[in-house]
């Protein structure tokens, strides 16, 4: 009669199948290069940009005019390590509060414009509330998101106009970049390029939700952008994109999103300078 043979041990197969998942995981990390996620909520009339760097690291640039925290949360968004209003206009901050009190945020940047609005004294409330949020005044600085790095560029201090008082981002990753205005307006982008702060950009968001006074020929001309995103809201009272800027950034770009049209667009970017563009309904 034959001896049965020995059966190997169940836990022995359990590691061997640890370890060989563990390998698979490993090779599939160094096979994928890292991104610099950059989404453009559609939040209707208003702005709302969310990055998403290498590492983990996060950034939300305003925050829509209402509360933007499920789009947030569904994205896997768990704590915003930067928050930033571009200007303290409602239909960029009317949502913030809502993000300072639903999510951990580790620091806070605006363009240290003061308004008399519901929404401005809503967020202000919520942010002294929270001791543990670093306030960021105005100014140039950089500010480092993990492996990418956003650049506050020369603010138009002199304007009157609180849409040409917006802040101007310059967000890199390698050869990716994003070029964000805000609302700023001609004045402020032709204060802006004769700063000499604008070079080539990956991506440029559309300036005051497309307007015809949101771009100027000499910005597009020194951006080079090869994706242009406009955040805009359906129908609109304010006749957001104008038939002018629609023109000028589709003979600037090779690719032009809206939000109204195609739902939230994200743009992944590789160190090397090369994205992917996707879209959300």
């Amino acid at each position: 009669m034959t001896s049965p043979q020995p059966r190997p041990h169940r836990a022995r197969n359990l590691a061997l199948g640890a370890t060989l998942l563990a390998a698979v995981a490993l090779v599939w990390r160094a096979c994928t290069p890292e991104s610099l996620d950059v989404t453009f909520l559609d939040v209707g009339q208003g702005d709302a940009v969310l990055i998403a760097a290498p590492g983990g690291r996060t950034a939300l640039v305003d925050a829509g005019a209402s509360d933007p925290v499920a789009m947030l949360r569904s994205r896997g968004v768990e704590q915003i390590d930067l928050l930033v209003a571009s200007h303290p206009h409602t239909d960029h901050i009317g949502g913030m509060d809502e993000v300072v009190e639903a999510l951990p945020v580790r620091a806070y940047l605006d363009n240290g414009m003061p308004h008399t609005t519901d929404a401005y004294i809503r967020l202000m409330s919520a942010i002294e509330a929270r001791s543990s949020i670093a306030y960021l005044g105005p100014g140039q600085r950089d500010i480092r998101l993990g492996d990418a790095s956003l650049e506050v560029l020369p603010t138009y201090s002199t304007a009157r106009r609180l849409n040409d008082r917006s802040l101007a981002l310059l967000v890199r990753y390698g050869d990716f970049s994003v070029l964000l205005t805000g609302d700023a307006e001609t004045a402020a982008l032709t204060h802006l390029v004769r700063s000499g702060a604008v070079s080539d950009v990956t991506v440029l968001k559309a300036s005051h939700h497309g307007s015809d006074n949101g771009f100027t020929d000499s910005l597009l001309a020194v951006a080079r952008p090869e994706v242009v995103v406009i955040s805009v809201g359906s129908r609109n009272a304010f006749g957001h994109p104008g038939a002018l800027a629609l023109s000028a950034y589709y003979g600037a770009a090779a690719e032009v999103y809206r939000t109204d049209l195609d739902g939230t667009v994200t743009v992944r970017g590789f160190s090397n300078g090369t994205y992917r563009v996707s879209t959300e309904r």
